[in-house]
């Protein structure tokens, strides 16, 4: 049987790993001539995704900060993290699933998100991601103070 410093442990490896994909992995997809530089995107929609880009990546930093360097008991530091990580992947779902509200989509049918199974790969990495997170979170609960 797993001990309590183990399960905590891994969530904190779990909710890096998650932290990383979402402060990493679109700063390398963004800033591109498929989003930030795409020449027929409005200058006020560059904006906004390096706004989006630059508060996701301040969230992963403020996670990952969290998860290794602080003093805090380390069950609340992966649950703390770990909710920050919630925030971020879930805006995200809850942009893709209410697309048809506000006549987005998840990319453009021009090009530049790649597809897989049919499926749009950023729906592929970050839904899963946000499965993850959760199951991070699950593996910290505890009544730890501070």
């Amino acid at each position: 049987m797993e001990t309590r410093e183990g399960q905590l442990h891994s969530a904190r490896i779990l909710v890096t790993i998650v932290s990383l994909v979402y402060g990493v992995l679109p700063l390398l997809a963004d800033l591109s001539p498929t989003h930030v530089l795409h020449p027929d995107w409005p200058p006020h929609a560059r904006f906004h995704t390096v706004w989006l880009l630059a508060t996701n990546t301040s969230v992963a930093g403020c996670a990952l900060w969290l998860l290794w360097r602080s003093r805090l008991a380390l069950g609340l530091r992966v649950r703390l993290s770990g909710a920050l990580g919630v925030c971020v992947l879930g805006g995200f779902c809850v942009a893709a699933l209410t697309t048809r509200l506000y006549g987005g989509a998840l990319s453009d049918p021009e090009g530049g998100v790649p597809t897989l199974f049919g499926l749009d790969v950023n729906l592929l990495v970050f839904a899963p991601t946000l499965g993850l997170v959760v199951f991070a979170l699950w593996r910290s609960a505890g009544r730890e103070t501070v």
